[in-house]
């Protein structure tokens, strides 16, 4: 049989390819997230050193705990998304698929 519904079928890997990016831009994102908390961390800890009045390690486990809370964050907003979008995609090939296997049902009920 011919392979039918190109368009959907494009649009179908249009949105797992996104998908996938999106889940990719997730991972970057939260690797960055927690390198630039506990970068300013440290320099917020240094800046307190240098010019407050204690030395109390609070800019670093601030900084940390702030990376910390907004990786989670982008990992449940990120991850969601990226399974939304690639869910979608394979919604679109699981019709098609449906299509598919209903018609070739009725070929072979016709041929009876």
């Amino acid at each position: 049989m011919e392979k039918r519904y190109m368009a959907l079928r494009t649009i179908g890997n249009i949105y797992k390819i996104l998908g996938i990016f999106i889940l990719v831009l997730t991972i970057i994102g939260i690797i960055g997230i927690c390198g630039v908390s506990v970068l300013s961390g440290t320099a917020l800890d240094a800046f307190v050193k240098e010019y407050g009045n204690g030395s109390s390690s609070t800019g670093l486990v601030s900084g940390m705990i702030g990376g910390i809370i907004s990786a989670v964050v982008l990992l449940f907003y990120g991850g969601i998304t990226s399974i939304t979008l690639y869910g979608f995609g394979e919604g679109i090939y699981l019709l098609i698929s449906i299509e598919e296997n209903t018609r070739k049902s009725s070929l072979l009920l016709e041929k009876r």
